[in-house]
């Protein structure tokens, strides 16, 4: 389990997140932008950014912007589905360059399961940021994921196609256990995303460097409360 997601993110993936919300996408697209206020000019970076419908959101609108994701499967995905995108193959533990904005979207975070590890990631994005740049972090909110959890549920893709999810909550993680079933075939992977509390994560951003300069519960922009769906994070790289 503990390099899931360099199996999981293929073209089965794709199957079973076709039907994203898009309207909850536009939504934390215009949060960003009221919220934070960018320039056309900055440098932005979607952190694990899958098929880059975020990258294709900001750069529709004239952000100079690049994605970057470990899946082969989906950057090539997002290649032909979104031309013209800045879209390349990186571990979110290496990233490479200097921006003023790094967007972590749609719960692309706490993957490892090692601490530090996940630690490393906040402390990577602080030092590839430039003075005064901005951290934007959509993460899960572990008390409604607990209050919410379905632990069983059976889905149908395509004809022909089931596909069923068994949830559960091990430790302080949140793991899915995903069987695809096609025929005779059939094939099983795992999601696993360490539950950081909202206290863990201001924590991790301080020690890191960030400033936190504000906590929203939703993808509209309320407050964050205890039954929040999500928690979001805006940070700033303090100034030297």
């Amino acid at each position: 389990m503990e390099n899931w997601f360099k199996e999981w993110f293929d073209e089965n993936y794709l199957l079973l997140y076709r039907h994203r919300d898009e309207r909850e996408a536009n939504l934390q697209f215009n949060l960003i932008l009221d919220k934070v206020n960018p320039e056309k000019n900055w440098r932005i970076l979607d952190l694990a950014c899958g098929e880059g419908r975020y990258t294709y959101l900001f750069k529709n609108s004239g952000f100079d912007i690049k994605g970057i994701d470990l899946s082969e499967t989906l950057i090539n995905s997002g290649r032909e589905k979104y031309k013209g995108l800045k879209l390349e193959i990186c571990d979110m533990r290496n990233i490479k360059g200097k921006f003023d904005m790094i967007l972590s979207l749609f719960t692309s975070f706490g993957y490892f399961l090692k601490e530090k590890e996940n630690m490393d990631v906040i402390s990577g994005i602080y030092n590839s940021l430039n003075p005064g740049g901005v951290f934007w972090l959509d993460f899960l909110n572990p008390g409604f994921v607990r209050k919410t959890l379905v632990n069983k549920g059976t889905k149908k893709i395509v004809s022909g196609m089931e596909i069923l999810e068994e949830r559960s909550i091990e430790g302080n993680r949140i793991v899915k256990r995903i069987t695809i079933v096609k025929g005779e075939e059939k094939k099983r992977y795992t999601e696993s995303v360490r539950l950081f509390s909202k206290a863990e994560l201001s924590d991790m951003m301080k020690r890191s460097g960030f400033q936190i300069m504000e906590f929203f519960g939703n993808y509209s922009g309320d407050n964050w409360s205890d039954d929040s769906e999500r928690t979001i994070v805006f940070a700033i790289k303090q100034q030297a």
